[in-house]
């Protein structure tokens, strides 16, 4: 029967019904759905985030690789010396065997080149113009002409280092170095999701494959 207005027992009656709120059944149906949601929606989230992780490294290795193309159209030679001679490429005791960027460094399975060799800060080379190359001028037809990146090259989106091996850079024409040997190929490489470099620091430029889930670009 509906609540009537001037019983006084049915009012207080129907006030302690109306005001009992969520029974024990209910509130557990409620979590139970919260729950199945938050099952559901949590992996498309985490893959929303990672996906978009990768497509920020990978746009950053892309841009990284231009501007180092960039760098040697300007100056005829690629960005291998931690100092220049007389405003040139460095001497053999500068060539460095990595640039790499700010960020952790990266795990690798065993040591490696691509952790411990000779390196150089990415920026110095493509912002900075640390080594002091010759600067670009109207009359000159090849010179340092930088920034070549419009902001600092950070770490990857998993705040490990970008490292491109650089020294393995060789500008002859065709496969073959100056001795006949296969060239290698040059990376501008991140080592992704997982936070360990899977790829192979020396790879010939006809078989080089990336290893694992590494994100890179190929310069060579």
């Amino acid at each position: 029967m509906p609540c009537m207005t001037g019983e006084p027992r049915r009012e207080r009656a129907c006030r302690r019904v109306d005001s009992r709120g969520f029974t024990l059944i209910e509130l557990t149906v409620v979590l139970a759905v919260i729950v199945t949601l938050a099952l559901i929606l949590t992996p498309s989230i985490t893959n929303f985030i990672t996906d978009s992780r990768v497509a920020r490294t990978r746009s950053d290795t892309q841009t990284v690789a231009a501007a180092i193309v960039q760098f040697y159209k300007d100056n005829g030679f690629f960005p291998q010396w931690s100092l220049a001679s007389n405003g040139g490429p460095g001497t053999a005791q500068n060539k460095v065997d990595l640039l790499v960027s700010e960020g952790n460094v990266p795990v690798v399975a065993s040591p490696n080149t691509w952790t411990t060799g000779m390196s150089d800060p990415l920026e110095d080379q493509l912002v900075n113009n640390a080594p002091n190359y010759t600067m670009r001028t109207a009359t000159a037809n090849f010179g340092w002409n930088g920034p070549y990146v419009s902001t600092d090259i950070g770490a990857d989106a998993w705040n490990n280092r970008y490292a491109v091996n650089v020294g393995l850079i060789d500008v002859t024409q065709g496969t073959k170095d100056g001795s006949g040997a296969t060239k290698n190929a040059v990376w501008v490489l991140s080592s992704g999701p997982n936070g360990q470099i899977e790829t192979a620091y020396q790879q010939a430029i006809t078989a080089a494959v990336l290893g694992g889930d590494d994100i890179a670009v190929r310069v060579q």
